[in-house]
């Protein structure tokens, strides 16, 4: 029998990802891309539809997909976590989800079709959305607002760390009671919206803490040097545009300002000590044993780039 799509897809994408493993896409890259859509794409009309895998669009089916977002206005787009929500004149929602290594560009109709193409909005003013993804992980849903909230169990997802409302004190109470490493615990969305396994590490490294630490363990001076560079490392994320190219196609520059993730055996860019690697809840966990002690005092200041 001949094999499916996304079944060549993945297994072609598996062997490609040993030689080259893309950027995932985080909060910065995610946002970066709901920035772009308000500048470049709020306000225009949704003309036509091409749904190239079936799998991609998660609800409701790919043809009922399709006459949904035909001539629908897209009327704005935000950031939830790592879902991008784009608002639709009709009280409607697009939800799109990158997963590991989806993304999304803006490009003139008639642009060869990259080979992972997923999913092509085309607009009006000649120009198309496409969402690509080498493994083909990457979904797409439409729905009623309220029914895709409930559906995406998006009222379940904890505070944005970028929120103004979301405060040293916000944090302390959402750790106070969890028995987990704490690299675990910040993974957990229900504790904090989209913080992902890169800007994790580089948050421990920035405020000194080692991720295997019990989250309610944490100290209120350890909580406030988190929380601020939790703060620090998604901010310099977006000021660099991420690892992934913008909507527009240009690279961001936050890949070669990384301190520990993906470093292991470098040196610590504060102390000189090798990056230590662990899998901690099961996610590849990176960091420095000199400045994240396990007593948690760091025995030094740690400073260095963010990202």
């Amino acid at each position: 029998m001949k094999r499916s799509w996304l079944a060549r897809s993945l297994g072609r994408a598996t062997v490609d990802a040993r030689r080259h493993q893309p950027e995932m896409a985080e909060v910065p890259e995610v946002e970066i891309i709901a920035r772009d859509l308000r500048q470049a794409v709020v306000g225009r009309r949704i003309t036509d539809v091409e749904v190239l895998v079936p799998e991609a669009v998660r609800f409701p089916s790919p043809p009922e997909f399709i006459a949904a977002l035909r001539g629908r206005c897209i009327t704005g787009a935000r950031r939830r976590a790592k879902f991008i929500l784009l608002s639709l004149d009709d009280g409607q929602t697009l939800a799109l989800h990158f997963m590991l290594w989806g993304t999304l560009s803006l490009r003139p109709v008639g642009s060869e079709s990259p080979p992972e193409s997923l999913v092509v909005m085309t607009l009006d003013g000649e120009e198309a959305l496409w969402l690509t993804d080498t493994l083909g992980y990457a979904r797409v849903a439409v729905a009623r607002t309220a029914e895709l909230t409930s559906r995406l169990k998006l009222e379940e997802l904890g505070p944005e760390v970028l929120d103004d409302d979301f405060t040293s004190d916000h944090l302390a109470r959402r750790l106070s009671r969890r028995r987990s490493p704490l690299k675990t615990v910040l993974l957990n969305q229900r504790v904090v919206a989209g913080l992902g396994n890169r800007d994790a590490d580089e948050s421990l490294w920035k405020a000194g803490l080692d991720p295997r630490r019990l989250a309610a363990s944490l100290a209120r001076d350890e909580v406030m040097r988190l929380h601020r560079a939790m703060r620090a490392v998604l901010e310099e994320g977006l000021s660099l545009r991420g690892t992934q190219r913008d909507l527009f196609g240009v690279k961001g520059q936050a890949k070669h300002r990384r301190n520990v993730f993906e470093r292991t055996g470098a040196p610590c860019p504060s102390c000189g000590t090798p990056i230590t690697h662990v899998r901690v809840g099961g996610r590849n966990t990176h960091w420095c044993v000199r400045c994240q002690p396990e007593s948690g005092a760091p025995s030094g200041p740690t400073q260095g780039v963010l990202l």
